[in-house]
Protein backbone atom coordinates (compact mmCIF):
# COMPACT_ATOMS: atom_id res chain seq x y z
CA UNK A 1 0.00 0.00 0.00
CA UNK A 2 1.65 3.35 -0.93
CA UNK A 3 -1.06 5.98 0.54
CA UNK A 4 -0.10 6.90 3.99
CA UNK A 5 -2.11 9.03 6.49
CA UNK A 6 -1.12 9.89 10.02
CA UNK A 7 -3.86 9.61 12.37
CA UNK A 8 -5.54 12.52 14.04
CA UNK A 9 -3.69 14.73 12.15
CA UNK A 10 -5.54 18.07 10.35
CA UNK A 11 -4.40 18.77 6.68
CA UNK A 12 -4.50 21.58 5.21
CA UNK A 13 -7.16 21.62 2.63
CA UNK A 14 -4.56 22.01 -0.54
CA UNK A 15 -2.63 18.30 1.12
CA UNK A 16 -6.01 16.49 2.20
CA UNK A 17 -7.51 16.86 -1.52
CA UNK A 18 -3.86 15.76 -2.85
CA UNK A 19 -4.41 12.50 -0.81
CA UNK A 20 -7.60 12.51 -2.16
CA UNK A 21 -6.81 12.79 -5.34
CA UNK A 22 -4.21 10.73 -5.44
CA UNK A 23 -6.63 7.62 -3.65
CA UNK A 24 -9.28 8.19 -7.09
CA UNK A 25 -5.68 7.80 -9.52
CA UNK A 26 -5.30 4.64 -7.59
CA UNK A 27 -8.96 3.26 -7.53
CA UNK A 28 -8.46 4.68 -11.61
CA UNK A 29 -5.37 2.71 -12.15
CA UNK A 30 -6.83 -0.18 -10.78
CA UNK A 31 -10.58 -0.51 -12.46
CA UNK A 32 -8.60 -0.60 -15.48
CA UNK A 33 -6.49 -3.45 -14.74
CA UNK A 34 -9.45 -5.60 -12.72
CA UNK A 35 -12.52 -4.84 -14.45
CA UNK A 36 -12.40 -2.95 -18.11
CA UNK A 37 -8.96 -4.83 -19.12
CA UNK A 38 -10.52 -8.61 -18.30
CA UNK A 39 -12.97 -10.78 -20.50
CA UNK A 40 -16.06 -9.47 -19.49
CA UNK A 41 -15.67 -6.15 -20.24
CA UNK A 42 -14.26 -6.91 -23.25
CA UNK A 43 -16.66 -8.64 -24.85
CA UNK A 44 -19.39 -6.15 -23.84
CA UNK A 45 -17.40 -3.54 -25.73
CA UNK A 46 -17.01 -5.42 -28.62
CA UNK A 47 -20.42 -7.07 -28.73
CA UNK A 48 -19.91 -10.55 -28.27
CA UNK A 49 -20.86 -11.05 -24.42
CA UNK A 50 -23.25 -13.87 -24.81
CA UNK A 51 -26.86 -12.68 -23.87
CA UNK A 52 -27.24 -14.84 -20.77
CA UNK A 53 -23.93 -14.01 -18.77
CA UNK A 54 -25.79 -10.14 -19.39
CA UNK A 55 -29.09 -12.04 -17.63
CA UNK A 56 -27.13 -13.57 -14.86
CA UNK A 57 -24.95 -10.68 -14.18
CA UNK A 58 -27.77 -7.99 -14.01
CA UNK A 59 -30.51 -10.28 -12.19
CA UNK A 60 -27.82 -10.27 -9.48
CA UNK A 61 -26.77 -6.75 -10.25
CA UNK A 62 -30.26 -5.80 -9.75
CA UNK A 63 -30.71 -7.60 -5.83
CA UNK A 64 -27.11 -5.49 -5.03
CA UNK A 65 -28.29 -2.30 -6.07
CA UNK A 66 -31.13 -2.80 -3.87
CA UNK A 67 -29.11 -3.25 -0.32
CA UNK A 68 -26.13 -1.08 -1.71
CA UNK A 69 -28.63 1.90 -0.98
CA UNK A 70 -29.98 0.75 2.16
CA UNK A 71 -26.38 0.81 3.23
CA UNK A 72 -25.49 4.44 2.18
CA UNK A 73 -28.89 5.44 3.93
CA UNK A 74 -27.12 4.46 7.01
CA UNK A 75 -24.23 5.93 7.10
CA UNK A 76 -26.15 9.34 8.26
CA UNK A 77 -26.37 7.88 11.22
CA UNK A 78 -23.42 5.54 11.45
CA UNK A 79 -21.37 8.72 10.56
CA UNK A 80 -23.97 11.24 12.21
CA UNK A 81 -20.82 12.82 14.16
CA UNK A 82 -18.95 13.87 11.63
CA UNK A 83 -21.81 15.59 10.15
CA UNK A 84 -22.37 17.35 13.21
CA UNK A 85 -18.94 18.66 13.05
CA UNK A 86 -19.36 19.41 9.08
CA UNK A 87 -23.16 20.39 9.31
CA UNK A 88 -23.29 21.97 5.69
CA UNK A 89 -22.84 18.17 4.83
CA UNK A 90 -25.94 17.27 5.99
CA UNK A 91 -27.94 19.02 3.06
CA UNK A 92 -25.71 17.12 0.08
CA UNK A 93 -25.59 13.96 1.89
CA UNK A 94 -29.28 14.37 2.39
CA UNK A 95 -30.24 15.20 -0.89
CA UNK A 96 -27.64 11.98 -2.23
CA UNK A 97 -29.75 9.42 0.14
CA UNK A 98 -33.16 10.93 -1.32
CA UNK A 99 -32.07 10.94 -4.51
CA UNK A 100 -31.73 7.10 -4.57
CA UNK A 101 -35.85 6.76 -2.87
CA UNK A 102 -37.48 9.49 -4.90
CA UNK A 103 -36.42 9.81 -7.98
CA UNK A 104 -38.02 9.23 -10.64
CA UNK A 105 -40.87 8.81 -8.26
CA UNK A 106 -40.92 6.49 -4.86
CA UNK A 107 -39.48 4.19 -3.86
CA UNK A 108 -36.49 5.67 -6.39
CA UNK A 109 -34.03 4.51 -8.72
CA UNK A 110 -34.68 0.78 -8.37
CA UNK A 111 -37.69 1.48 -10.65
CA UNK A 112 -35.52 2.09 -13.10
CA UNK A 113 -32.75 -0.38 -12.19
CA UNK A 114 -36.41 -2.90 -13.00
CA UNK A 115 -36.96 -1.41 -16.64
CA UNK A 116 -34.00 -2.56 -17.77
CA UNK A 117 -33.80 -5.69 -16.23
CA UNK A 118 -37.40 -5.97 -18.26
CA UNK A 119 -35.34 -5.58 -21.49
CA UNK A 120 -32.93 -8.38 -20.36
CA UNK A 121 -36.12 -10.57 -20.39
CA UNK A 122 -35.88 -10.60 -16.57
CA UNK A 123 -38.81 -10.43 -13.84
CA UNK A 124 -38.78 -8.67 -11.10
CA UNK A 125 -39.54 -11.66 -9.04
CA UNK A 126 -36.53 -13.08 -10.01
CA UNK A 127 -34.43 -9.87 -8.92
CA UNK A 128 -36.12 -9.42 -5.55
CA UNK A 129 -36.36 -13.25 -4.38
CA UNK A 130 -33.10 -14.83 -6.03
CA UNK A 131 -30.63 -15.43 -3.85
CA UNK A 132 -27.45 -13.59 -5.13
CA UNK A 133 -24.32 -15.53 -6.39
CA UNK A 134 -21.97 -15.31 -3.33
CA UNK A 135 -19.50 -12.86 -5.12
CA UNK A 136 -21.97 -10.53 -5.36
CA UNK A 137 -23.28 -11.48 -1.70
CA UNK A 138 -19.22 -11.27 -0.74
CA UNK A 139 -19.42 -7.01 -1.66
CA UNK A 140 -22.65 -6.15 -0.02
CA UNK A 141 -21.16 -8.09 3.11
CA UNK A 142 -17.75 -6.15 2.51
CA UNK A 143 -19.82 -3.11 2.55
CA UNK A 144 -21.74 -3.92 5.26
CA UNK A 145 -19.13 -4.46 7.81
CA UNK A 146 -17.32 -1.03 6.94
CA UNK A 147 -20.10 0.91 7.22
CA UNK A 148 -21.13 -0.74 11.11
CA UNK A 149 -17.12 -2.11 11.54
CA UNK A 150 -15.35 0.24 10.02
CA UNK A 151 -14.48 3.78 10.39
CA UNK A 152 -16.36 6.99 8.28
CA UNK A 153 -13.37 7.65 6.42
CA UNK A 154 -12.64 3.92 5.38
CA UNK A 155 -16.18 3.36 3.93
CA UNK A 156 -15.41 6.78 1.72
CA UNK A 157 -12.78 5.42 0.63
CA UNK A 158 -14.92 2.42 -0.50
CA UNK A 159 -17.18 3.99 -2.62
CA UNK A 160 -15.09 5.83 -4.22
CA UNK A 161 -15.53 3.43 -7.42
CA UNK A 162 -18.97 5.19 -7.34
CA UNK A 163 -16.95 7.34 -9.65
CA UNK A 164 -15.54 4.86 -11.89
CA UNK A 165 -19.32 3.03 -11.76
CA UNK A 166 -20.37 6.02 -13.76
CA UNK A 167 -17.91 5.64 -16.57
CA UNK A 168 -18.32 1.90 -16.55
CA UNK A 169 -21.99 2.57 -16.55
CA UNK A 170 -21.49 5.20 -19.64
CA UNK A 171 -19.19 1.67 -21.27
CA UNK A 172 -21.83 -0.08 -20.73
CA UNK A 173 -24.86 2.02 -22.28
CA UNK A 174 -22.89 2.18 -25.27
CA UNK A 175 -21.79 -1.32 -25.78
CA UNK A 176 -25.52 -2.07 -25.15
CA UNK A 177 -27.41 0.48 -27.47
CA UNK A 178 -24.67 -0.66 -30.10
CA UNK A 179 -24.60 -4.23 -29.72
CA UNK A 180 -27.52 -5.53 -28.20
CA UNK A 181 -30.12 -3.44 -29.64
CA UNK A 182 -30.87 -2.12 -26.74
CA UNK A 183 -32.36 2.21 -26.74
CA UNK A 184 -32.10 4.75 -23.98
CA UNK A 185 -35.32 3.25 -22.32
CA UNK A 186 -34.44 0.03 -22.07
CA UNK A 187 -30.72 0.59 -20.92
CA UNK A 188 -31.97 3.72 -18.71
CA UNK A 189 -30.17 2.09 -15.46
CA UNK A 190 -26.92 2.85 -16.80
CA UNK A 191 -28.14 6.07 -18.44
CA UNK A 192 -29.18 7.05 -15.12
CA UNK A 193 -26.35 6.69 -12.96
CA UNK A 194 -24.10 8.09 -15.81
CA UNK A 195 -26.01 11.24 -14.98
CA UNK A 196 -26.33 10.57 -10.82
CA UNK A 197 -22.77 9.76 -9.88
CA UNK A 198 -20.95 11.75 -12.32
CA UNK A 199 -22.97 15.31 -12.55
CA UNK A 200 -25.04 17.77 -10.96
CA UNK A 201 -28.67 16.50 -11.66
CA UNK A 202 -32.19 16.52 -10.85
CA UNK A 203 -32.92 20.18 -9.78
CA UNK A 204 -29.08 20.53 -8.22
CA UNK A 205 -28.54 17.35 -6.41
CA UNK A 206 -24.34 17.12 -6.46
CA UNK A 207 -23.25 14.03 -8.12
CA UNK A 208 -23.05 11.25 -5.56
CA UNK A 209 -19.32 10.64 -6.41
CA UNK A 210 -18.57 15.02 -6.32
CA UNK A 211 -20.24 14.69 -2.70
CA UNK A 212 -17.82 11.38 -1.82
CA UNK A 213 -14.86 13.22 -2.71
CA UNK A 214 -15.60 16.53 -0.53
CA UNK A 215 -16.97 14.16 2.32
CA UNK A 216 -13.24 12.34 2.35
CA UNK A 217 -11.44 15.64 2.02
CA UNK A 218 -13.40 16.98 4.91
CA UNK A 219 -12.35 14.02 7.35
CA UNK A 220 -8.83 15.04 6.33
CA UNK A 221 -9.32 18.34 7.42
CA UNK A 222 -10.71 17.67 10.05
CA UNK A 223 -8.51 15.13 11.67
CA UNK A 224 -11.22 12.20 11.41
CA UNK A 225 -9.79 10.15 8.71
CA UNK A 226 -9.18 6.96 11.17
CA UNK A 227 -7.76 4.04 9.68
CA UNK A 228 -7.72 0.45 11.76
CA UNK A 229 -4.61 -1.84 11.71
CA UNK A 230 -4.78 -4.01 7.99
CA UNK A 231 -7.60 -2.29 6.80
CA UNK A 232 -7.14 1.69 6.11
CA UNK A 233 -8.27 3.87 3.26
CA UNK A 234 -6.35 2.09 0.45
CA UNK A 235 -6.97 -1.29 1.27
CA UNK A 236 -10.51 -0.61 1.23
CA UNK A 237 -10.86 1.24 -2.07
CA UNK A 238 -8.61 -1.33 -3.54
CA UNK A 239 -11.08 -4.26 -2.51
CA UNK A 240 -13.92 -2.49 -3.49
CA UNK A 241 -12.50 -2.48 -6.63
CA UNK A 242 -11.53 -5.60 -7.27
CA UNK A 243 -14.62 -7.24 -5.83
CA UNK A 244 -16.52 -5.14 -8.21
CA UNK A 245 -14.23 -7.62 -10.91
CA UNK A 246 -14.91 -10.37 -8.98
CA UNK A 247 -18.67 -9.93 -9.63
CA UNK A 248 -18.33 -10.01 -13.25
CA UNK A 249 -15.72 -12.72 -13.29
CA UNK A 250 -18.76 -14.69 -11.64
CA UNK A 251 -21.55 -13.81 -13.48
CA UNK A 252 -19.18 -15.31 -16.51
CA UNK A 253 -18.82 -18.47 -14.83
CA UNK A 254 -22.43 -19.02 -13.72
CA UNK A 255 -24.14 -18.30 -17.19
CA UNK A 256 -21.40 -21.65 -18.41
CA UNK A 257 -22.67 -23.89 -15.97
CA UNK A 258 -25.33 -26.59 -17.41
CA UNK A 259 -28.81 -26.10 -16.26
CA UNK A 260 -29.35 -28.27 -12.93
CA UNK A 261 -30.52 -31.83 -13.98
CA UNK A 262 -34.36 -32.66 -13.22
CA UNK A 263 -36.05 -35.18 -10.76
CA UNK A 264 -36.56 -38.21 -12.74
CA UNK A 265 -40.23 -38.98 -11.94
CA UNK A 266 -41.32 -41.40 -10.27
CA UNK A 267 -43.24 -44.46 -11.35
CA UNK A 268 -46.15 -46.17 -9.92
CA UNK A 269 -46.58 -49.49 -9.85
Amino acid sequence: MTLKIDLGKKYPADHAKAIVDQLYSLVRERWETKVNQRPFMQQLMAGTLPLNVLQTFFRNWGAYTIEINTLTACTYHRNITFLKVNRDLMGPIGEKIADEFIHPKPPGHFLVMLRTAEAFGLTEEEVFTTPMLSEFRGKIDFMRSIVYEGTAAEWYAAVTTEEQIGHWSAVCYKALTTHYGFDRDKATYFATHVEADLGEHEEGVMGHASFNRIALQRLLETGMADERPTYGLEYCAMTSVDLHGVMLRAAMEEAKQPPPLSSPARGGG
